[in-house]
């Protein structure tokens, strides 16, 4: 049976497949021989192998090695079109112990280094997930998601629309508002959902490094490098997506290389002559004005256009206060669980939490339960136990009262912005306690706001 169906068994074989006896005459050859070779059957079959080599149709071949040594033989074979073929050759041997025949495998050379680029690519990625430590399944346990407030219900609503498109997203918003998790959510709601995020902090990575930490590199590119090359982290998200945060902070020579990508989907590692096209959706964030930097020539404006599909724009956590007690209490319900602790919250310390600005947003409220539910001794957390509770006013409802109406009639534009920069110092002041801190917070010259608060006393207003 066998013997019936020996050329459909040696046609399923990705090798080229060559049969002679122990002088060298052609007995048998596959088709993938012929695809390979460019040479036909019939023109091969019942010759001798050297023939061809003295035709130029191979500059080498293996048979007589593999007959005269009775042992594998592997060299590489030049056709006539230029193309290489990896030949391994190997010996039959007959009852006596002697060579009857050769079988000769062929394999293309191209290939072969493709198989050997996607080995080595497997191994680079995997070093490079070994190394990141923000891959979603480096979490135990999930922390959970909170929108009580329209405004970010509304925005879920649009995530999920966006989620279902390949479309760049920028994310934008201040320090600490929840970009990374939208831009999670985003990738888990999309088809791409069981394929690579990387997430890539523009900036935390030197000017130095950038470049071969986002395109990767070829061995030998630089001294000290890896001698196999490495993975770019755009390249490691592959079929995923790969968020850029703080993008604002990325240098202008890789915004270039950058928009490069988004406008061709091909990345060219450093020290490299060909690029490499690969699909990745990509998700940006800032806390920049990006179009006061463009102005500044700080960003690029073909890249920021690029960039400017689909917007979400992350209100502070002062702006949507309908989320605070609803993300607190959950926070300490995940942390009191994680700590094996009972905890809660008083309603006095409800009312401050409410009152309270949150000038790092989610950030601060996440950081400061966690840190309530390691250190506080008590079961309930009362106002005492909040890091601001010095700082907020007798009535916590005071820093929320709005704004006194502005008075035009009669006066200067100067004369309005001096009132107006007097209500927001002296709210400034009731928020942060001292000068220092509200010279931190709305990065601005100490001595500035002392002068400006002296003035303002001058004129009747209280600082106390």
């Amino acid at each position: 049976m066998l013997q019936n169906h020996i050329d459909q068994l040696l046609n399923v074989f990705s090798d080229g497949v060559c049969v002679t006896d122990a002088q060298g005459n052609v007995l048998y050859l596959n088709d993938m021989h012929e695809k390979l070779t460019g040479v036909k059957h019939d023109t091969m079959i019942g010759h001798n192998v050297l023939e061809f080599v003295g035709q130029d149709v191979f500059d080498v071949v293996i048979n007589p090695e593999v007959i005269r040594t009775g042992k594998p033989v592997t060299k590489v074979q030049t056709l006539a079109n230029g193309s290489r073929l990896v030949l391994e050759g190997h010996p039959i041997f007959d009852d006596a112990g002697r060579v009857a025949f050769c079988v000769a495998l062929l394999r293309d050379e191209t290939r072969l280094a493709e198989l050997q680029g996607k080995l080595t690519f497997q191994r680079e990625l995997l070093e490079v997930f070994s190394k990141l430590s923000n891959s979603p399944k480096a979490v135990i346990q999930q922390m959970p998601e909170v929108a009580q407030s329209p405004v970010m219900t509304s925005m879920h609503g649009k995530i999920h629309v966006i989620a279902q498109t390949d479309a760049p997203v920028l994310i934008l918003g201040e320090t600490g508002v929840g970009k990374d998790v939208l831009a999670r959510r985003i990738h888990r709601e999309s088809a791409r959902a069981d394929k690579p995020f990387i997430k890539v902090d523009c900036g935390s990575i030197s000017a130095q490094l950038i470049e071969t930490e986002l395109f990767g590199y070829v061995g030998g590119t630089f001294s000290g490098a890896n001698r196999n090359g490495k993975v770019g982290l755009i390249e490691a998200a592959a079929n995923g997506t790969v968020f850029f945060d703080e993008i604002g902070e990325l240098p202008i020579g890789m915004q270039t290389r950058l928009l490069r990508f988004l406008q061709d989907g091909e990345v060219m590692r450093v020290g490299a002559t060909t690029s490499k096209h690969l699909d990745v959706r990509v998700i940006a964030a800032t806390n920049k004005n990006l179009e006061k930097a463009i102005a500044e020539g700080e960003f690029r404006s073909d890249l920021y256009y690029r960039l400017k599909i689909a917007v979400l724009n992350i209100p502070p956590l002062r702006e949507r206060r309908d989320d605070i007690l609803p993300m607190a209490h959950v926070f300490l319900d995940f942390y009191s669980r994680k700590y094996g602790r009972k905890m809660e919250f008083s309603p006095e310390a409800d009312a401050c939490m409410q009152a309270y600005g949150w000038p790092g947003n989610v950030r601060e409220l996440k950081n400061m339960v966690q840190g309530l539910a390691v250190t506080c001794a008590e079961s309930l957390i009362l106002p005492s136990h909040l890091p601001f509770a010095g700082i907020l006013p007798d009535r916590p409802n005071e820093s929320a009262a709005a704004m006194p109406a502005v008075q035009f009639d009669g006066r200067t534009y100067k004369e309005i912005i001096k009132d107006m920069e007097g209500v927001v110092l002296q709210a400034a002041m009731r928020k942060y306690g001292n000068i220092a801190n509200i010279a931190k917070e709305l990065s601005v010259d100490r001595s500035t706001i002392f002068r400006k608060i002296k003035d303002l006393e001058k004129k009747g207003l209280k600082f106390d």
